[in-house]
């Protein structure tokens, strides 16, 4: 595969979904709860069925699985895989805070091989194809080599270990949440966070930002340090559940490991 050049169609895609969910934006009446915490809108339809029916027609064969749509093909027959968000940080966009993004991903044999994030706010496009390192808007982005955890660094959570008040956020003074996964893992893969953690995302959130982040010389595994990727085709997570994962700067992933394992020995019963 001609990995640059499907970065470069994939950029396309993901800035026509920006503009579809800009023209949307202060202007949703019709907000759906999926359940808790989980809306959709029908800016978030509208930009994954224009992403969905481009990528369609830009890779015939190939399998995509969409956040509101779910498994375009019946099985996964192709050893290559879309996975989209339309509008990461949906709840956010619902409320008019500017932080949502497009998120498109390509597995290949369930190893995320192209990454593009999309904040149509700032017009900042994060994007990598493995191999070839990562960028934003062009330019070379890396991680924060810091290897240490300290009072000044910033760690990205997801809200619901916020409300669970889990032990792992009391090792770091300044937890910061954006409403979106994708570009928390971003902001990692730029240098302006240390890590972020989340312990019931799904797929179509991480596949972009993984490789992302791991061209920019990060790292991601399951908060334990247990791979996620390359995700088997038999894997649940192509059937929306949850995956739960760490995203570092790579230096401090292992004492990120040993830190959260030990909250979870601490665990009240």
């Amino acid at each position: 595969m001609n990995y640059p050049e499907i970065l470069t169609t994939t950029e396309n895609i993901a800035r026509e979904a920006g503009s579809i969910l800009m023209d949307y934006y202060g202007k949703i009446h019709n907000i759906k709860h999926k359940g808790p915490g989980d809306v959709v809108t029908e800016a978030d339809m509208a930009s994954e069925e224009h992403i969905t029916n481009r990528l369609k027609s830009e890779f015939p064969g190939y399998t995509i699985l969409g956040e509101e749509f779910g498994i375009l093909k019946t099985e996964l027959e192709s050893d290559c895989c879309w996975v989209i968000d339309p509008l990461d940080g949906t709840a956010n966009y619902a409320m008019h805070f500017p932080i949502f993004a497009v998120s498109i991903g390509l597995l290949h044999k369930g190893d995320p091989v192209i990454g593009v994030v999309y904040d149509p706010n700032t017009n900042r496009m994060f994007c990598a194809a493995k191999g070839h390192g990562a960028t934003i808007d062009s330019n070379p982005i890396s991680v924060n080599l810091n290897a240490k955890i300290t009072p000044d660094g910033l760690f990205g959570f997801a809200s619901r270990m916020l409300h669970s008040n889990h032990r792992f956020i009391g090792n770091f003074l300044k937890g910061r949440n954006l409403g979106s996964a994708a570009l928390q893992v971003c902001a990692v893969a730029s240098g302006f966070f240390d890590g972020t953690i989340d312990l019931g995302t799904k797929l179509w959130d991480i596949a972009a930002g993984a490789v992302i982040l791991t061209e920019a010389g990060g790292k991601i595994t399951s908060p334990f340090g247990t791979p996620i990727f390359p995700l088997p085709k038999g894997s649940s997570a192509y059937n929306s559940d949850p995956v739960a994962f760490l995203a570092t700067n790579g230096v401090l992933h292992d004492e990120c490991v040993e830190r959260f394992r030990k909250g979870e020995e601490n665990q009240p019963a």
